[in-house]
């Protein structure tokens, strides 16, 4: 697909030879020579990001390689990824209603209200769910999302992920963005009907089968340095199913921010350069929708500013 950055992003790409790190900036990208990979730049990310305007800036008066005459791979290989789960006022609404019991007899209006105090609620007073996804399951932007034949209910969530450029261990929440590199796009690809089977129910659900198999995580295109970005919480993130819209918010609407999910991973564990934290996804995925993906359907995933991914579904080979 056609792509062009405003501004510039880092990214990892293919000339048919290899996979390199490079700096994008319009269409045309800049190979990082001796600079090893994305996460090399994200150990020393505060080097990188003083280097990064002066190259851009040469970058945009002439040189560097086409965009479109690369292959766009994942940007980056992560050591960890951490994932926020029912974190968008949009989706805990969504969920609220979808789970009503027979005999509630509140309206959806009603219950849609006490979903908002409820929300509230937890923003002051409880903490973010998360678990923990694997890099195994990671594609790149534009690559086949494989259907396993043992499911016939695979979901799509598309996620602003925030990726570590600072080692981070108990960081307060004022100091969190110093610890963010940029952000970049990941589509939480999950089978339902395997991920709270009743023979593991009261153990919780099976994240390994639902959510980790290869290609259930495209990520990228890039990654757009946090500076790139007035404010993450102005991004309008949406998913697209076969050109029709079917998931649309903005930022702004996160139950728990990207500062307190940084600081509540943190506290939990250690954070380091390269790591990826999905802040969860907003209403419409196929549960919403009773619809569930199927070979040849295109999944457009895209956050404004940031980039678009295009992966086609097809059978997993057997």
């Amino acid at each position: 697909m056609t792509r062009r950055v405003d501004g510039y992003a880092l990214g990892t790409f293919s000339d048919g030879s290899g996979g390199f790190a490079g700096l994008v900036a319009g269409d045309r990208v800049l190979r990082l020579e001796g600079a090893g990979t994305v996460r090399d730049l994200l150990d020393d990310w505060e080097t990188t990001r003083n280097e990064l305007p002066e190259l851009a800036a040469a970058l945009s008066s002439g040189g560097g390689i086409p965009l479109a005459e690369l292959t766009v791979q994942a940007p980056v290989e992560p050591r960890q990824i951490i994932q926020a789960g029912a974190n968008y006022r949009s989706h805990v609404a969504e969920i609220v209603l979808s789970s009503r019991e027979a005999d509630d007899t509140r309206s959806d209006e009603e219950l849609r209200c006490d979903a908002e105090r409820m929300m509230d609620d937890k923003a002051r007073t409880a903490s973010p769910f998360f678990f923990s996804g694997l890099p195994a399951a990671i594609c790149g932007p534009d690559d086949d999302v494989l259907l396993p034949a043992e499911s016939s209910q695979v979901d799509w969530e598309v996620e602003l992920t925030a990726v570590i450029g600072k080692t981070a261990h108990r960081v307060p929440r004022e100091r969190a963005m110093e610890h963010v590199a940029g952000f970049t796009v990941c589509n939480d690809v999950s089978a339902r009907d395997l991920q709270f089977p009743a023979e593991h129910r009261p153990l919780g659900g099976d994240w390994i089968r639902a959510k980790n198999r290869p290609t259930f995580l495209p990520t990228g295109p890039f990654i757009v340095p946090t500076e790139q970005l007035a404010d993450y919480r102005e991004l309008e993130i949406t998913l697209d199913l076969n050109g029709e819209r079917k998931q649309s918010d903005v930022a702004a609407n996160l139950l728990f921010d990207v500062e307190a999910l940084v600081a509540a991973v943190s506290t939990a564990t250690t954070l380091h350069p390269g790591d990826l934290i999905l802040t969860g996804s907003p209403a419409g995925n196929g549960g919403k929708w009773q619809r569930w993906l199927q070979p040849g359907d295109v999944l457009e995933a895209g956050i404004s500013g940031i980039g678009v991914q295009r992966n086609t579904c097809v059978p997993e080979p057997r």
